[in-house]
């Protein structure tokens, strides 16, 4: 399911018609049963909105299908009293007189269908399971960063390591709040409330060996989308994983030690083995190891030794007087390399600006590079050589079958990082979870109401720009549709769930403001004015819109940042070396 838009593909357009309208529709189908019901007047339910393009009349009800099929509305003239909203409809003298009764029945039903809607779903998903990595799914730490690094490039001290945090640790609280997955300590820690003035605060309760413990941390501030300027609490730390082999690379240590697929690490020189991280800087300090692994539930200790290859290839980024190009060598389908600056290949376009692109929109990312200054490029080493030494030079490139002459300004190398293997490629497992439908709400609306607390905090750092407008909710529901249907069934249920609870806040245009206005009365005991009523109702409606408008700017700008993440991962997909094609060009000592 890819995208054929910058924004959204039909599927997820349509997705979120279906799923998201489906929501109101149930919503507002709860209020028209339930106004029925009473025997209500009700002269209008709409399948969708705006102008109608079928309807029929059956006894005082007008039921339309309207053009825009993002779930429906019903009129209730006598529960909203607000013609400027619902709409100048004359109440039949022979309509029941409404009561606080059938006001407060006819709002609270909308909120009820969704909870039955939600649990219909939740029920569907109780049955089938939804897959989870194993890692999401406990409380255990892992691995502990020492360092953090923040968007403009500087490193702090980790929250967790500084307060003392362990590997092995199981954290069974944060501020007081329960944890028992992954889940709940990231969004204790994101959502927390506690600060100082200094820094935000988060206070954890762990076991350590069947001892409690409690730590106060100082959460770091980390910006996640550079576009929508939004930041979250992080304390540096990872959940345990399990390590499993998916894949052994031919030639390798692990080929000749006889490690299989399927095997389980499970230590290394005595040492549990919690995290891939944990592995990586093992390996990085001592690439001899004893690896502990379990086959066949029986644990087998060899000896294995380590090597240091190229995780990725280098690349060199040119600033010249018409743009900037990066440049980075392409093995194709070689099988093997021992140094990806010197070893024979292609020079491919790794990016390249605007305004070069402008200039020569015949280039993309896939071009060619195959001569630079009338020599025929063999390899990456060469044509760095050749650049750094034109530069402010007028040097003729040729790029496909374009012919360039361009002037160098400046030539930056960007050299492969190295990484430490013995020839495996490892999975994390995952678990097939069957969560009972009351659980799956009450997560969903404790999450919910935990999001709100936070939200009208002065002392967090959720804002209203962190919330999720219409095109959030279609970007979420496209995503969750492309990885796995359950997951888009599991967030319809929290959707639902959200909008029950949302609908219930004491706002002039929500069900929850009717009842509250009906509460106010009985303690007033008398009736609010309807000129009144109606003008709160439209001063919020137009408020809400604004709000809507306001958190879709957000949702548009997180879009954006996302899609420039996107091609930055697309850009370390293509740096990345296959790292058969090293253990190829290598011999096992």
């Amino acid at each position: 399911m890819g995208n054929s838009s910058i924004f959204f593909s039909c599927e997820s357009i349509f997705l979120a018609i279906l799923f998201f309208g489906a929501s109101i529709f149930v919503h507002e189908l709860g209020h028209f049963l339930a106004a029925k019901r009473r025997k209500l007047f009700v002269p209008r339910f709409s399948i969708g909105f705006g102008p109608r393009i079928f309807s029929k009349t059956i006894g005082e009800t007008e039921f339309c299908l309207s053009l825009l099929p993002f779930g429906g509305y019903v009129t209730l003239p006598q529960l909203m009293e607000a013609k400027k909203l619902e709409g100048n409809y004359k109440i039949p003298e022979t309509a029941k007189p409404i009561s606080k009764a059938d006001k407060i029945i006819v709002s609270v039903m909308g909120v009820v269908f969704n909870i039955i809607f939600a649990f219909i779903l939740a029920t569907i998903l109780w049955k089938i399971g939804i897959r989870y990595a194993q890692s999401t799914t406990n409380n255990i730490v892992g691995y502990v960063h020492s360092e953090i690094k923040l968007p403009d490039g500087t490193k702090v001290s980790s929250p967790a390591k500084v307060a003392g945090i362990e590997v092995g640790d199981a954290i069974i609280a944060i501020d007081g709040r329960k944890t028992h997955d992954f889940g709940d300590i990231i969004h204790g820690i994101a959502l927390g409330k506690k600060r100082d003035q200094h820094s935000p605060l988060s206070t954890v309760t762990l076991m350590r060996k069947e001892e409690q413990k409690e730590l106060t941390l100082r959460p770091v501030l980390i910006e996640q989308n550079a576009r929508s300027k939004e930041s979250i609490r992080i304390i540096g730390i990872e959940t345990f994983q399990e390590l499993v082999i998916s894949k052994i690379y031919k030639n390798s240590p692990a080929e000749q030690v006889g490690l299989q697929v399927g095997d389980k690490l499970c230590a290394i020189d005595g040492t549990p083995l919690l995290s891939y991280s944990q592995l990586n800087d093992i390996l990085k300090d001592s690439p001899n190891i004893q690896l502990t692994v379990e086959r066949s539930g029986k644990r087998i200790t060899v000896a294995v030794k380590a090597q240091s290859f190229p995780l990725n290839c280098p690349y060199m980024k040119l600033t010249t007087t018409d743009g900037v190009l990066e440049l980075f060598p392409s093995f194709g389908k070689n099988n093997f390399m021992k140094d990806p600056c010197k070893d024979t290949c292609e020079l491919q376009l790794l990016s390249l600006s605007s305004e070069f692109q402008k200039k020569y929109p015949e280039l993309h990312t896939e071009s060619k590079v195959t001569v630079i200054h009338g020599q025929a490029v063999q390899n990456f080493s060469d044509a760095l050589f050749v650049c750094q030494n034109t530069i402010k030079t007028p040097i003729e490139i040729t790029i496909d079958h374009t012919h360039l002459r361009l002037i160098i300004e400046k030539v930056k190398f960007v050299p492969p990082e190295n990484h430490q293997s013995f020839g495996v490629e490892l999975k994390g497992t995952q678990v097939l979870c069957h969560k009972n439908p009351l659980e799956q709400i009450a997560q969903s609306a404790y999450l919910t109401f935990l999001t709100l607390s936070s939200l009208i905090s002065p002392s967090s750092d959720i804002h209203l720009k962190n919330l999720m407008g219409p095109p959030g909710i279609i970007k979420t529901l496209d995503t969750f549709a492309t990885y796995d249907f359950r997951l888009l069934l599991w967030f319809v249920i929290v959707l639902n769930v959200n909008l029950a609870i949302f609908n219930l806040l004491p706002l002039p245009i929500l069900d929850g403001g009717i009842i509250a206005l009906i509460l106010l009365e009985l303690l007033l005991r008398k009736k609010i004015a309807l000129n009144i009523m109606a003008g709160a109702q439209l001063v919020f409606m137009f408020l809400f819109l604004g709000l809507v408008v306001y958190i879709s700017f957000f949702d548009i700008n997180r879009i954006l940042g996302e899609k420039v993440m996107e091609k930055k991962y697309q850009k370390q997909q293509r740096l990345g070396i296959n790292e058969q094609f090293v253990w190829n060009g290598l011999s096992f000592e």
